[in-house]
């Protein structure tokens, strides 16, 4: 693995993608249950859009500095597996402490650490796939940690709702805490996935030192902390100044498909628990155990559907190698986002969860694609001695977003919607099939005549067959 040139093995991309599928298990239990969590410690709906700011803002820091600090230092272990490997196992402690907490502030500190761990080891693993892909086999790589991270997504979305299945557990107040121990236990499990699958990846992933180095003629003397800082800091400000083209170029589309899928990630257990299950809208949960059973419900549920997309996702990421070499990378990921916004758009009409699993289709075809293409589409042409900057400067268009969506979403939806969250995520789809449509419109392609043209050629073809 040692020539950043030479095509990777099945058994290569194997190990890669099994890190993948430990930190998106650790995203998962995240996203999906931290909007719970705090509702039934007592936030009330405006506070759990502030207490969501804790992840972009970490991720707006963490991976353009960690990716610039892994550009110049180099190790025995090598440049991004000490930062894989060390944010695996703060992930894990940190879920550990989360299993047991019982307090607003303490939760929402493991949020934060949490989201520092999964940030670190997440820029780490797509700086080393960078690096160690040629462009021809870069789709193939982020699709097969796509895959995998799909999987352990959807297994630690499947996970709360397997074990209430088991009737083993008691609600929080005839237990005497307030978190449902089905939360307390899924926390525990996926500290032991993200350990296991990145124990395994640095056993058999050896990252040889130096071998960045090599593509850019880099061996550097060593310096004091002071000046090494002060060079961080001057070659993180030059790579922001001199962003690439393509960065550039997905800046808006990335900016309103990410904003879409923070409002999706804050409010669907949510809805799910006011639309299919009765929650009144904007009600203090920890006030009654018969709103903590309904909330419970929205997010078990919120947690299948989640499982769901994540299946949709896997399936359609398999398909996404041949479909990027086939047609235009962009055009691929801008119809998704399409298929995505679709399914969202239709939300407010649901209020039957059966209805609603079969509208996860449509966004497990999203989810696949976000996972995948925008992260291919910048490796294949950014510099190689300047990957792990670059990614983390392109992680900027993903936090951005959820940040300002963060400060303005609350009011918002109280104040717009009367803390309907259902709606909330009606608008998460019309963002999301806005950028859609500035994608297919930035590659000088128009929706319509697009349509046009297929159905004509559609009608030219059964004209020739028959």
């Amino acid at each position: 693995m040692e020539n950043p040139q030479k095509l990777l093995t099945y058994q290569q991309l194997f190990y890669f993608s099994l890190a993948s599928l430990g930190l998106q298990a650790a995203g998962a239990f995240e996203v999906n249950n931290a909007s719970g969590l705090f509702k039934f410690l007592g936030a009330s709906d405006q506070q759990v859009g502030w207490l969501w700011l804790i992840p972009p803002v970490t991720g707006l820091i963490v991976q353009p500095v960690l990716g610039q600090v892994s550009d110049l230092v180099d190790t025995r272990y090598g440049r991004r597996t000490p930062f894989i490997y060390g944010g695996a196992v703060l992930a894990c402690l940190s879920l550990l402490v989360l299993s047991f907490s019982e307090a607003l502030w303490l939760t929402a500190a493991m949020v934060l650490f949490l989201s520092c761990s999964i940030n670190c080891s997440t820029e780490g693993l797509r700086s080393l796939t960078g690096d160690l892909t040629p462009n021809r086999q870069k789709s193939k790589a982020f699709a097969w940690q796509a895959v995998f991270g799909s999987l352990g997504a959807m297994m630690a979305s499947a996970i709360p709702w397997l074990l209430n299945a088991t009737h083993l557990f008691v609600q929080p107040s005839d237990a005497g805490f307030r978190i449902p121990a089905v939360l307390k236990v899924s926390f525990f499990l996926g500290a032991l996935i993200v350990f296991q699958t990145a124990q395994a990846m640095v056993r058999r992933v050896r990252e040889a030192p130096g071998h960045v180095a090599q593509v850019a003629q880099a061996a550097r003397p060593r310096v004091g902390l002071l000046r090494f800082c002060a060079r961080l800091a001057c070659e993180l400000y030059d790579n922001t100044r001199r962003t690439p083209q393509v960065i550039r170029r997905m800046f808006v589309v990335q900016v309103l498909t990410w904003a879409g899928l923070f409002c999706v990630w804050i409010y669907f257990g949510l809805a799910l628990a006011q639309t299919v299950y009765g929650l009144p809208p904007g009600v203090d949960v920890s006030s009654s155990t018969r709103y903590q059973a309904l909330l419970t419900k929205g997010v078990i549920q919120s947690g299948v559907c989640f499982a769901i997309y994540q299946l949709v996702g896997v399936v359609y990421t398999l398909a996404l190698p041949a479909l990027a070499e086939r047609f235009d990378p962009n055009r691929v990921h801008a119809v998704s986002l399409l298929a995505g916004a679709a399914a969202l758009l239709s939300m407010p009409l649901l209020a039957n969860i059966w209805y609603v699993y079969v509208a996860m289709i449509g966004f497990g075809i999203f989810s696949g694609s976000l996972n995948t293409l925008p992260y291919a589409i910048v490796a294949a042409e950014v510099p190689p001695p300047k990957m792990g900057a670059c990614l983390g400067i392109f992680n900027i268009t993903i936090t951005i977003p959820q940040i300002l969506c963060g400060l303005v979403i609350g009011p918002l939806n109280r104040s717009l919607f009367g803390n309907h969250a259902m709606f909330t995520i009606g608008l998460a789809g019309g963002l999301i099939g806005v950028a859609g449509v500035l994608l297919l419109r930035q590659q000088g392609i128009d929706l319509l005549r697009m349509v046009y043209e297929s159905i004509a050629r559609l009608l030219r073809r059964a004209a020739r067959d028959s």
